[in-house]
C-alpha cells in the first residue's frame, strides 16, 4: 500500500487518494506526531491499524521509512484484508 505521510499535521486522519505521479494510486495521510525517530511511522500504523480495524501487529512499514512516501505492508489474508479496508478507502475523496 502506497501513502504520503505528512508528519506535524493538526490531527491523524487518511486524507484522500492520489493518482501517484509513477502510476498507481497512494494514499494521502496526516499524523500529529514528528518524524523524529519514527515517532511518525509509528503513528501511521496506528492510525491505519484503527482505521482499518487491523491488529498493529499486522502492519509494517517496508519502504520510505524516512520519506514522506511509504510502502506499507499488510500480513494476512488478502481476500479478507481487501474486503476489510476497501469500503474504508471508497470512501475517502480522490483527485
Amino acid at each position: 500500500m502506497a501513502i504520503r505521510l505528512s508528519p506535524r499535521a493538526k490531527s491523524d486522519r487518511l486524507i484522500r487518494v492520489s493518482v501517484a505521479p509513477e502510476g498507481g494510486h497512494v494514499i494521502k495521510a496526516s499524523v500529529m506526531a514528528e518524524a523524529q525517530k519514527g515517532r511518525a511511522n509509528e503513528a501511521l500504523l496506528h492510525l491505519l491499524a484503527r482505521v482499518w480495524r487491523l491488529p498493529r501487529r499486522d502492519l509494517s512499514i517496508t519502504a520510505g521509512a524516512g520519506s514522506k512516501n511509504k510502502f506499507v505492508r499488510i500480513a494476512g489474508n488478502t481476500q479478507q484484508l481487501l474486503a476489510n479496508i476497501s469500503e474504508e478507502i471508497a470512501h475517502l475523496p480522490g483527485e
